[in-house]
């Protein structure tokens, strides 16, 4: 029979045996869906579901285990996926792509069960492999979904750590040559009012310039963040790369051969300080949303508290409750060991070398989050 005689067929089968009126476009996507698949390909056919194991009828079937929680899935529906699956196989072949694999349809279908539907699976039931398809473009979603990825929230554990590090070495530097910080807004807000009763134009200036950029910066970015999601990957990679941006003006100011009016001791250093505390709030808002408050990257007063009234402090460090106590651990240990580091460059390199260092870091930091897999649940609205 002529596939288009036969679509017409189930199409008139599909439109007598529907109670409701049927558009044009719901016949012909019903329509298509019920055509057997040897009219699009000839050697791609839906597996015979009751000559196969439990084990290789699960795998076939796309994804329809991923439901079993009390949730129906229509033959219509398994078909129409298998021949979407077998066409965008065909077709990513031709043009020299990955095709997805049953793998990846199954994933996609336990994303439609939690998204849709509101299925609660446990941790342990989706991969953890989402996401680490590399280069890109040769996911089948392409850039697109690889910038549009939630990044895990542990994956970003080290990425906070190495900005922490960074953090410590900047907040050296910026308070020998400005007697204030750029990220330690507790410090600042003290030297503020210490300012304002000796009444000291030059330590009030710095001081209000840098509180007001990091508030000013953490205000923006904070907000943008909620916007177009806190851990999506395309809005980590802005976030870090502004505050590169800034690193990078800042050098330029510090550096010999840059303005004199902005170099240490000019008319205008404070755009220097300024840079800093933009670039810090930036930095501060960011792992602050990133749901790992052991991580701040900049205050150090909580963090002293909470490791040191931790009930698990004493435990080993393979321990399973272990993970918060090692986690501010490492963080602290960044902070000193940066902050170590920037007096003993600041000393013997001067303050421009510190900040290019510090690019680097920045720098390390985008390769990880290029990186990072992607979290398997999407975030609920």
């Amino acid at each position: 029979m002529h596939p288009s005689t036969s679509s017409l067929q189930l199409a008139h089968t599909i439109s007598s045996a529907t109670s409701e009126p049927t558009s044009t476009a719901d016949l012909l996507l019903n329509t298509l869906t019920f055509i057997p698949t040897q009219t699009l390909h000839a050697s791609s056919s839906p597996p015979d579901m009751s000559r196969m194991q439990p084990s290789d009828r699960t795998q076939s079937e796309g994804g329809r285990s991923c439901a079993a929680k009390g949730e129906d899935s229509l033959s219509m529906m398994e078909t129409g996926r298998w021949m979407e699956y077998r066409s965008q196989s065909s077709d990513m072949t031709m043009f020299g792509k990955e095709a997805p694999t049953s793998s990846s349809i199954d994933l996609d279908c336990q994303k439609r069960a939690i998204d849709e539907k509101g299925v609660d699976l446990p941790a342990g039931a989706l991969p953890a492999a989402v996401g680490l398809v590399w280069p890109p473009w040769r996911r089948y979603d392409g850039w697109c979904g690889w910038m549009g990825d939630t990044v895990s929230a542990n994956a970003l554990v080290l990425s906070l750590i190495t900005q922490a590090f960074s953090t410590g070495i900047l907040d050296a530097t910026t308070y020998l040559d400005f007697n204030t910080f750029a990220s330690n807004q507790t410090g600042n807000t003290i030297l503020l009012t210490v300012a304002v009763v000796k009444m000291s134009g030059h330590l009030l200036l710095l001081t209000g310039v840098s509180l007001g950029s990091f508030l000013g910066s953490a205000l923006v970015l904070g907000h943008l963040g909620h916007l177009f999601g806190v851990r999506r990957r395309a809005w980590l990679l802005c976030n870090v790369f502004f505050q590169q941006i800034c690193l990078v003006i800042a050098t330029i100011f510090l550096s010999p051969h840059g303005p004199s009016a902005t170099r240490l001791g000019g008319d205008h250093q404070w755009s220097i300080i300024m840079l800093f505390a933009m670039m810090s709030g930036a930095q501060v808002a960011s792992a602050r949303q990133a749901s790992i408050q052991e991580i701040p990257t900049a205050p150090m007063t909580s963090s002293y508290v909470d490791l040191v009234s931790d009930k698990h402090l004493f435990v080993g460090f393979g321990h399973p409750n272990a993970g918060g106590r090692n986690r501010r651990l490492a963080y602290i240990l960044a902070m000193i060991v940066g902050s170590f580091i920037g007096a003993l460059m600041h000393k013997y390199a001067g303050s421009w070398v510190v900040v290019v260092v510090a690019m680097g870091f920045k720098l390390a930091v985008m390769i990880m989050i290029c990186l990072a897999p992607a979290d398997p649940r999407r975030e609920k609205q």
